[in-house]
């Protein structure tokens, strides 16, 4: 099955429920745009299901829809359920329902990165990070509108902070 959000979503649940970490929705979608933008960088490929899956800057900061509606249910509180989706339904009604994952090895590394730099940051830190000056979200935000920001967009601003990182190991 092709990669999607709900399934990077639900491989942070799973981080999240390993350690005990208390992840709430705002945290998650952050996650996630966090691990995409990387994963643009680094893989050179888009890791989300684009028949499903695009990236809006939203008041809040860069969000994937698909992963917003899935988790909101949970409003505040710590997100330990991961989400399944229907993927058939036979004719007598009986549906069947699969919790996304990702097989991948080079997205999970790609995600336990993200996990392990950006977990102790609080919430406002992760806000203060998207939002800043510079970003992706910076950019394409407009108040009351939900723009879609461009994979390019992100996957250069990604590139240069690898690019920032691999120059300040070699100082």
């Amino acid at each position: 099955m092709k990669n999607d959000a709900i399934a990077i979503a639900n491989y942070f649940v799973d981080k999240a429920n390993e350690e005990d970490f208390k992840l709430t929705l705002l945290r998650l979608v952050k996650y996630v745009y966090i691990a995409y933008g990387f994963a643009l960088a680094l893989l050179n490929r888009i890791i989300i299901d684009k028949r499903f899956d695009v990236v809006e800057a939203w008041k809040y900061g860069p969000v994937i829809p698909s992963v917003y509606h899935s988790f909101k249910h949970n409003q505040n509180a710590p997100i330990t359920q991961k989400v399944s989706v229907l993927i058939n339904e036979d004719e007598s009604g009986n549906m069947t329902f699969f919790a996304p994952t990702i097989e991948d090895e080079e997205i999970k590394q790609v995600l336990d990165f993200v996990w392990e730099k950006y977990k102790n940051r609080t919430t406002g830190d992760l806000i203060n990070i998207l939002h800043s000056k510079g970003t992706p979200w910076h950019y394409c935000y407009k108040e009351g509108c939900n723009v879609e920001i461009p994979d390019e967009m992100t996957k250069f601003y990604y590139r240069s902070i690898v690019a920032n990182a691999l120059r300040n190991d070699t100082e």
